[in-house]
């Protein structure tokens, strides 16, 4: 096999790839935020707004995703140079030297149905639904040398393109708070439970890509050992003699989904605010401690799969005008096909054995400095732990707020690899009604160059605020 059919091939595999796993953390901007009800989901002793009684409207109330990886779109596909300078072109070798040695691509999704605060005295009890969702990808950086250096060097060699993980589940959330101030102008503790309802799973336990290529170079064995858990309303379809035929879910209904309860799991947040002068305050907090069971509709797959490979011809794809052209989509189609015809495994390698899933866990510290009543500077660290992978982000924001109606905060955030994080939060209030929008990243209006994306926003409706010594 050529090696120079191998390079285009896998640099659109690696393309496809990306894009499929890219596409669809809480602001940590909006946590120091003045006159805002949500900085309680990140720690539920903090409430940074001091209203009577807040109610969040279904979806309204706070719509929030982000993306999150340690490279950019720009690294990989960017504008030429020379004769190039009007052209995209695809950088392979720029986007290998970005990567670490695993790579993650994460991606958290949560819309609200529902929200009630009531604050009574020191007291302050909530309640809220939320559906969340989360994806995490990662990859080995040994996979893209492969598609860098072709599979020349390896000729009559293995080669380990190492793992392939993918985690992603959805669920819902029910979840109860209380936070009182213990000793009054010093200490708040809150404490959440949440009882978490799994609508889906998916789990890779592993797994590993090899490759070995033939001493005269003419084909490439590909071998994958995999392990992946799965609960979701889908079965697996066989053929008469026992090999896989695909997922079936003509079954599907959408309302058993969204109400069945079979998958339960607990979480819990714990927070402190302690103010040390009346100027100065510091505070920690842990969320999301918990997991889900997977016990309902489930099926695992425990297969090893091994793939021969003998190239495209990609010689007759470059002029369209060539009687005998072929399109490049029929090309990558056809071996596409292939390798799904390769791809059987039998009865036997299927199982339907629970699983567990861990929810991505966040830990907050800071402090802030009130230079008036409605001005301060806050500090925030914030680390994130999803599976294997951890981040760690540190913000640095102002905070004001203008005749009790218009709250604005500005930041800068260091974020995993990605220090061009420049944030911006707003809230206007109109009588009971407060609308918000909050970003850690307005540079993320280029997409392409951006490491990390996220955005926040939605409508409170706030009763009975009163005046505290912060200013809220």
């Amino acid at each position: 096999m050529n090696n120079r059919y191998l390079k285009p091939l896998m640099a659109i595999l690696t393309v496809l790839t990306f894009f499929t796993n890219a596409m669809a953390q809480d602001s940590q901007t909006m946590m120091l935020m003045k006159g805002m009800p949500q900085s309680a989901s990140m720690n539920p002793a903090l409430h940074k707004d001091s209203s009577t009684l807040v109610i969040g409207l279904p979806v309204f109330s706070g719509m929030y995703f982000d993306l999150n990886s340690g490279f950019a779109l720009n690294d990989l596909i960017h504008k030429g140079t020379g004769l190039l300078s009007d052209s995209l072109v695809m950088d392979i070798e720029n986007f290998h030297n970005k990567l670490k040695s695993t790579n993650n691509i994460v991606q958290n999704f949560s819309m609200p149905l529902f929200y009630l605060g009531i604050r009574k005295k020191s007291s302050f009890f909530s309640f809220g639904i939320t559906e969340n969702q989360m994806m995490r990808f990662s990859f080995d950086k040994s996979l893209i040398t492969f598609i860098k250096d072709g599979n020349a060097p390896y000729v009559g060699k293995n080669f380990d393109l190492g793992n392939l993980d993918m985690d992603a589940f959805h669920y819902r959330e029910f979840a109860l708070g209380y936070s009182n101030e213990v000793i009054k102008n010093k200490l708040t503790l809150g404490i959440k439970a949440k009882m978490l309802y799994g609508k889906f799973g998916y789990q890779t336990q592993w797994m590993n890509q090899q490759v070995e290529t033939a001493s005269d170079g003419s084909s490439v064995l590909l071998k994958s050992r995999m392990n992946i858990n799965m609960s979701g309303p889908v079965t697996p379809e066989f053929n008469p003699d026992g090999s896989f035929n695909g997922m079936n879910s003509d079954n599907f209904d959408a309302v058993d989904y969204l109400l069945q309860k079979g998958n339960r799991g607990m979480a819990f947040d714990l927070g402190a605010v302690y103010k040390l002068t009346p100027r100065i305050t510091f505070f920690g907090s842990i969320t999301d401690m918990g997991k889900i069971s997977f016990q309902k509709d489930l099926n695992n797959l425990d297969y090893t799969f091994s793939y021969k490979w003998e190239g495209v011809d990609f010689s007759n794809s470059v002029n369209e005008a060539q009687q005998d052209y072929v399109d490049p989509a029929d090309l990558m189609e056809n071996e596409t096909n292939k390798i799904e015809e390769s791809f059987k495994p039998k009865r036997s390698d299927f199982s339907s054995e629970s699983f567990s899933m861990t929810v991505p866990m966040k830990m907050y510290l800071g402090g802030s400095y009130d230079l008036t009543n409605n001005v301060n500077f806050g500090l925030v660290d914030r680390l994130y732990k999803n599976g294997d992978f951890t981040q760690n982000g540190l913000t640095l924001s102002a905070n004001t707020l203008i005749g009790n109606f218009l709250s604005l905060s500005g930041s800068y955030s260091a974020i995993g690899q990605a220090y061009d994080n420049l944030g911006l939060g707003m809230a206007i209030r109109a009588g009971f009604f407060q609308f918000y929008m909050v970003t850690d990243n307005i540079l993320a209006v280029a997409p392409s160059r951006a490491q990390y994306v996220n955005a926040r926003f939605g409508v409170n409706l706030l009763f009975g605020r009163k005046k505290l010594e912060s200013g809220l």
